[in-house]
């Protein structure tokens, strides 16, 4: 009998089980991958720092690439945009075995080449897990089971249907990416992460270009999959790779990945059990950022854990509240914009770019949403038809702010909110 069972061995789950470890905690950690394989993941190996601080986090040295200083974003017809923020490139690789190592070194045990079959639940309760160990079966149990398993939710997909953490996800809050590490002929400069959106390349997401060194990038595409309609490789080939600075690179590695873009998991706990990561669509739904609110989901997940008397319902019910305060409020904000954003046309989204076209601004700004008034000082230069649809825009985030403000401190005042949540989103997406 385990104190905690982690099922994952990502960031979120290694992070986590390195910080209950440090706190005294018996943990086990367990991944279908071998041991030398953790670490591995298509991803955009971009970190953004904000908020990382207050946490006492920082990424291991040898795990840095790179250290940009600015995110330009560009749109046909539009000169780009500049958002300012402080943006890891990471060695992914690095990153994810550091995180296993220390998990390790504080007293975690860890099983490799362990698959996950399907909780054990003992009355409203879970209590361990089924599993496969290399040819055999075998049962194991924690006070806490905590599912990081990543976009396939092994765990809390299984729990009976009638739980509120076991909601699946529909397909339409899917996103289907595909990305390369190119070595260039040519240096670049490092101090920018490029975002491309324009639809004629990639119908429903955007395209990018991450320098992790000046000779090597992270370069993908990736997009809402039920926008896709084409070969998303193929466009990469055809669109993307006709950049002069990839004239003569060379493919280091590749790989498809998916990843939830979907408002945050109304509810995250069970008694005895705590989703989070992937598994918890806990990625931020308009750009795709999931590693930052990875680390932020464990260091939350670890307090409340340590804080809590008992694994009940009532306890662990603290980190829904506090990851919806922390992360989940503005995400659902971003699932609306993105949702907005997404159903007018390029014609109608290029004047609301416009208004910011050619500008710089703080990244912290754009993600706490404090560009309303600016938008709206801007566009009375450019007519009233922009006037109209920023504040359109404007309005439906504000009610998704205002609901999920509301976020119940209890398990019993749950369902209604849980109604008036799921309304919104009927709604809106």
């Amino acid at each position: 009998m385990y104190d905690v069972i982690v099922v994952g061995a990502g960031t979120v789950g290694c992070i986590v089980a390195y910080l209950l470890a440090r706190k005294g905690f018996n943990v086990c950690i367990i991944d279908s991958k071998r041991r030398n394989d953790v670490g591995n993941k298509v991803c955009g190996d971009a970190l953004i720092s904000r908020g990382l601080e207050s946490l006492g986090f920082s990424p291991p040295k040898d795990a840095i690439m790179n250290i940009a200083s600015a995110l330009y974003f560009h749109a046909p017809g539009i000169e780009p945009i500049k958002l300012k923020t402080k943006i890891f490139l990471l060695d992914r690789f690095r990153f994810g075995r550091y995180f296993l190592h220390k998990a390790v070194e504080n007293g975690s045990i860890f099983l490799d080449r362990c698959k996950a079959l399907a909780p054990i639940v003992k009355g409203d309760k879970v209590i361990g897990i089924k599993a496969k160990v290399i040819d055999y079966k075998n049962d194991l149990y924690a006070k806490l089971i905590i599912d990081a398993s990543g976009i396939n939710a092994v765990i809390r997909r299984n729990l009976p249907g009638d739980w509120w953490v076991s909601k699946p996800i529909e397909k339409n809050n899917l996103a289907l990416c595909y990305r390369e590490i190119r070595k260039l002929k040519v240096d670049i400069d490092t101090k920018y992460c490029e975002v491309y959106y324009d639809r004629k390349v990639v119908s429903g997401g955007y395209y990018w270009i991450f320098p992790k060194k000046d000779d090597l990038v992270n370069v993908g595409i990736g997009a809402r999959i039920t926008a896709i309609n084409y070969d998303l490789k193929g466009r990469f080939y055809k669109n993307i790779l006709n950049n002069q600075i990839f004239i003569g690179s060379e493919i280091l590695s590749y790989g498809f990945g998916i990843l939830p873009i979907s408002p945050p998991l109304s509810c995250s706990i069970a008694p005895g059990f705590i989703t989070i990561g992937d598994a918890a669509w806990q990625v931020n739904p308009f750009i795709g950022e999931g590693i930052r609110p990875a680390i932020i989901s464990a260091y939350l997940a670890s307090e409340i854990i340590a804080n809590s008397k008992n694994f009940d319902q009532e306890h662990l019910w603290n980190y829904n509240k506090a990851f919806m305060k922390k992360l989940g409020i503005k995400h659902a904000m971003f699932a609306a914009f993105g949702s907005f954003f997404e159903r007018l046309d390029y014609e109608e989204v290029k004047p609301l770019l416009s208004v910011f076209e050619g500008g710089t601004y703080n990244f912290d700004d754009f993600e706490d949403f404090n560009i309303g008034l600016l938008l709206i000082l801007k566009a009375l230069l450019k007519g009233y038809k922009q006037i109209k649809s920023i504040q359109k825009e404007l309005s439906i985030v504000k009610f998704v702010r205002s609901i999920y403000n509301d976020y119940p401190d209890s398990p019993k005042n749950f369902p209604e909110w849980l109604d008036r949540a799921e309304k919104l989103w009927k709604d809106y997406l």
